[in-house]
């Protein structure tokens, strides 16, 4: 706590009125944070989006390869945005139809439904290298991609599949890669060449690879090729902003936009000449992933000390300490903001797996620990106590925890909090290893929120090896079925289990220079970025814009 009081001292200092506010040189130059509008400031490791997960990447991926099907911020299919113009399925999820946009790849070659087919040869070729390999039946339901006209390609899967479910989560951000550039590549080169501009110079985007500096930024210019909404931007920088503060680089004219800190939220939003965008709650929640596997705190794989630990967090308290109010408490694993796919017992916020420290300790005690002198229960001579790792520079996040720590003491649960690097606690996560208790992350629902990727016992992401044959059930009913009664039962299974402990995830608001306008257009609750959509005017904007705006 003292070392978040530090901060926050010192940063309200750096905010204090009396410095004017720079403007960042260069006219139809815009910089941004990367994460804006989704978390904090992270670099950009990987170009290619068959092999990278981090939000960071994907921000600027989707820029270079506009994906198949493109979801709007209500998760319905955009074609304005999609490289398909049209998508059908006759046969009710069996086999599916695109009508591909007349678009050219950023050096004039078309793109073409070879392009589609080359790209899902491509993955089964990469295997389980591949990202979201499984995610929403992505490459094992696929039988046959074919051409079947000059801008029409057909999907057959080797069987039907729920239509919601395939076309949100397997199809929903799906990129098409340049067969004519990747065609020969070898894996091994792919994998070498993420971050090598060279090899992402062809582009059916709305933007251009134009520098990238390792680590520290990343510079995008207009695609004059694309065939959308073309950007009205000159350039595009991205700036990792690695160790920085957002809100003081945006003070001092380093960058245009910034998410503001809960914590500052008064202060920042009374800031002269920057305007405030309130955003509300994305299609996201925070994560406490605990590991099965564990070596040290195997009691995880009880039900009823999870469910205790759940029952042990004061999420109205995290919200209102740590969100000051911007946030809605979360118990399963569908975001409160995705209302029309929340079961009735989501919607009446489970009240089973409220708040309750009482119920917390009766759970505790029929599963056999005990208080000891210090209050921390044990059982058979071990100790109810675990380490989590959490994201390092983070102060709100070290206060969000420290809450948790306090929370779960008070039942007799002991928790050590270890920070650690982002790209750390990613290959922590993807490893296999017993020596890890749990790890905070942020999700993200992309596209559908289905708990098969994360809570099956194969899924693509059960980072924690959790293995339940009812969950597996519930999921493949999920992936079967039309409708929402599957989801329904998944959703409440998984709320009941507590496989990961469910909590809250802050509504992200944006404080922006006056002269950047379509931020809320630009961001989307899904975590995708449009930054075509972003307009200029007064000094950030060059005379022609200005003039043609008269």
């Amino acid at each position: 706590m003292r070392v978040s009081s530090l901060f926050l001292a010192a940063l309200v200092g750096l905010l204090l009125p009396g410095v004017a506010v720079a403007t960042t040189a260069g006219c139809g130059t815009v910089v941004l944070p990367s994460g804006l509008g989704l978390s904090a400031p992270g670099a950009v490791t990987s170009l290619n989006p068959l092999l990278t997960t981090s939000v960071y990447n994907l921000e600027v991926s989707n820029q270079i390869y506009r994906p198949l099907i493109w979801l709007d911020r209500h998760l319905e299919f955009d074609p304005t945005r999609s490289l398909a113009s049209a998508v059908a399925t006759p046969d009710g999820g069996h086999s599916w139809r695109f009508t591909l946009h007349s678009w050219q790849w950023s050096d004039g070659i078309p793109v073409t439904p070879d392009d589609v087919a080359f790209t899902f040869e491509l993955i089964r070729k990469i295997g389980p290298g591949y990202v979201k390999y499984g995610i929403g039946g992505i490459p094992d339901y696929i039988q046959d991609v074919r051409a079947t006209g000059p801008h029409e390609v057909t999907l057959t899967l080797n069987h039907a599949a729920n239509p919601d479910w395939f076309l949100r989560l397997g199809l929903g951000g799906l990129p098409v890669l340049p067969s004519h550039v990747y065609r020969g590549l070898s894996l091994r080169d792919m994998r070498m060449r993420q971050t090598d501009p060279s090899l992402f110079r062809v582009s059916d985007g709305p933007f251009l690879v134009d520098e990238f500096a390792v680590g520290r930024y990343l510079a995008l210019v207009p695609n004059p090729r694309y065939g959308g909404t073309p950007p009205k931007l000159r350039r595009l920088v991205i700036d990792f902003l690695e160790g920085g503060s957002p809100l003081q680089a945006l003070r001092s004219g380093e960058i245009d936009a910034a998410d503001i800190p809960y914590n500052l939220w008064d202060l920042a939003t009374a800031l002269p000449n920057l305007h405030t965008i309130r955003l509300g709650g994305g299609f996201s929640y925070d994560a406490m992933i605990l590991n099965f596997r564990s070596s040290g705190a195997p009691f995880l794989r009880d039900v009823r000390v999870r469910q205790a630990m759940t029952l042990a967090i004061d999420e109205n308290e995290i919200i209102s300490l740590v969100f000051h109010g911007q946030s809605t408490p979360i118990h399963g694993p569908v975001p409160p903001a995705m209302a029309k796919l929340l079961s009735p017992l989501a919607m009446s916020g489970y009240p089973r797996m409220q708040f309750s420290p009482q119920r917390a300790r009766a759970l505790l005690n029929e599963a056999g620990w005990h208080p000891g002198p210090d209050g921390i229960r044990s059982r058979d001579g071990h100790r109810l106590q675990f380490e989590v790792e959490a994201t390092s520079g983070i102060p709100t996040l070290l206060t969000y925890l420290q809450i948790v720590q306090r929370n779960f003491a008070a039942v007799g649960i002991a928790m050590d909090i270890r920070a650690i690097d982002f790209n750390e606690m990613i290959s922590t996560l993807q490893g296999n290893g017993h020596d890890w208790d749990a790890a905070v992350l942020g999700w993200t629902v992309e596209g559908f929120p289905d708990s098969q990727e994360f809570f099956s016992s194969n899924g693509a992401q059960n980072y924690g090896h959790y293995e339940d044959k009812t969950m597996d059930a519930l999921n493949a009913a999920v992936v079967q079925a039309a409708g929402h009664q599957a989801l329904d039962a998944a959703q409440d299974y998984a709320a009941e289990q507590q496989p990961f402990l469910f909590l809250p995830a802050g509504e992200v608001s944006v404080l922006a220079r006056p002269e950047l306008h379509g931020i809320a257009k630009m961001t989307s609750p899904n975590g995708n970025w449009s930054p075509e959509l972003l307009t200029l005017s007064g000094n950030m904007a060059c005379p022609s814009q200005v003039a043609a705006t008269r």
